[in-house]
């Protein structure tokens, strides 16, 4: 039985819901600052296949077609600004999610 798998589409926007509502407690708050000052005409939300770093951080077998990467930050001109790189399951009946964030230099 091949599994049940959401679109793309629909799982960048459920990383865009977690980045929302677990920002205030794992960003600055100068970061989110400018991430609210600058999403609307310079923000991004970019899916991919997942890279391979993923390997340092989950204990699982990363298939490229049942999950996705989704970074979300700023695009400057002198370079992209990533708040979080997010590892989300496309699977309706294994639910999983793993969240990456920007590390500040005072940390």
């Amino acid at each position: 039985m091949s599994a049940r798998l959401c679109s793309v589409e629909e799982i960048a926007h459920q990383a865009y819901e977690i980045f929302q509502q677990l920002a205030p407690d794992n960003l600055s708050d100068e970061d989110i600052e400018q991430f609210n000052l600058h999403h609307e005409e310079y923000g991004f939300i970019e899916d991919s296949e997942p890279d391979d770093s993923w390997q340092d951080f989950v204990a699982l077998e990363i298939e490229p077609e049942h999950f996705v990467q989704v970074l979300i930050g700023i695009e400057y001109e002198d370079g992209d600004e990533v708040f979080v790189k997010i590892l989300i399951s496309r699977d309706l009946d294994a639910p999983f999610c793993h969240v990456l964030w920007k590390q500040n230099d005072s940390e």
